[in-house]
């Protein structure tokens, strides 16, 4: 069974509405035919006439026993919203909530929605992005949370007042934290004034938004002889995230893990040159010397964004043998 985990976050941290006009059961989040990149939360709202009492929430086949929500303390804190954290499978899943009071079922909702686990990737035919900043989505928040900061607010840098932070200050819950979002700069990268979807990424796409900070290095990367495809693209997000994460520079992933996704035939098999013992040189699990304090990894050799060598040898080298000598020296 898929599990599912009641929140007892404080609602200023969620997006939960302390009160709410009344209406149909309804799955919120994520809706019913969208495609989402993060398998973070399942949001219900139960409307509060008739007064539900409990749910059941099914998630590919999986149930969860009766969800008390009808204590004045729940009420209280989450109105008639109930949110969940569910473990999504990748790809299509299916989600069932029943709402029951009085022992009877009252009202059902049902959602089958796609978890993308690559963000890049389009979704599939029938599925569209879920896009949370509506009019009509931002309503059921509004009781709650600040949907129409001024450009001042949107500047404050501390947590407990900044209003994205009320809902997104998970995001930043990691050992890496870029810059602007450490500050609460959203609004430099996110367009509080989109017409269609507000609060989307400006449409000047990685290498025109990256770059209005990062200029001196695309400009360096750029007039390197090779340039690494992603970066030669203006596809800075296809290793780094812009929010945070537990790797250094911010990537999506360990490095190996990271390079290795995209370069799987390198995986299990000899790399490099195979050695007297007949093992080959190791990628992992043994320190770097040429960088102390950390171990071998692709980008000992490799730089992940351009070179010299159409392979990108690290510090400019252009031979193997140059960049072997990096290391051994005798």
């Amino acid at each position: 069974m898929k599990r599912l985990l009641l929140s007892l976050l404080f609602a200023g941290m969620l997006l939960v509405g302390l009160v709410s006009s009344g209406g149909a059961l309804e799955i919120v989040y994520p809706a019913d035919g969208t495609s989402i990149t993060r398998s973070n939360f399942v949001i219900v709202k139960a409307g509060t006439s008739p007064a539900i009492e409990g749910m059941i929430i099914e998630l590919n086949g999986g149930r969860t026993d009766m969800i008390d929500v009808s204590s004045p303390e729940y009420k209280a804190a989450f109105g008639d919203f109930l949110i969940l954290q569910p473990e999504f499978d990748p790809g299509e899943n299916s989600i069932r909530v029943e709402a029951y009071a009085g022992g009877k079922k009252l009202a059902e909702a049902k959602a089958r929605i796609w978890y993308q686990v690559d963000p890049l990737a389009p979704p599939p035919e029938g599925y569209r992005p879920f896009r949370m900043h509506t009019p009509q989505r931002e309503a059921l928040c509004a009781s709650c949370h600040n949907m129409n900061p001024d450009k001042v607010e949107l500047q404050v840098a501390d947590a407990t007042q900044n209003p994205c932070a009320s809902c997104h200050k998970r995001r930043l819950n990691h050992k890496y934290v870029h810059g602007p979002a450490g500050v609460w700069r959203c609004a430099y990268c996110h367009d509080a004034n989109g017409r269609s979807t507000r609060y989307a990424v400006r449409k000047d796409g990685d290498a025109g938004l990256c770059g209005e900070c990062h200029a001196e290095q695309i400009r360096q990367f750029q007039s390197s002889p090779y340039v690494h495809g992603p970066v030669a693209a203006g596809l800075c997000s296809v290793c780094h995230d812009s929010h945070a994460t537990d790797n250094p520079a911010q990537v999506l992933a360990p490095i190996n893990d990271l390079c290795l996704a995209c370069h799987d035939s390198v995986r299990g098999v000899p790399h490099v040159a195979r050695g007297i013992s007949g093992e080959s040189h190791p990628l992992s699990g043994v320190p770097d010397p040429s960088r102390p304090g950390r171990d071998l990894s692709c980008t000992g050799c490799h730089d992940p964004h351009s070179g010299n060598s159409k392979y990108y040898f690290q510090n400019g080298i252009r031979s193997r043998f140059g960049l072997c000598g990096k290391c051994h020296r005798k």
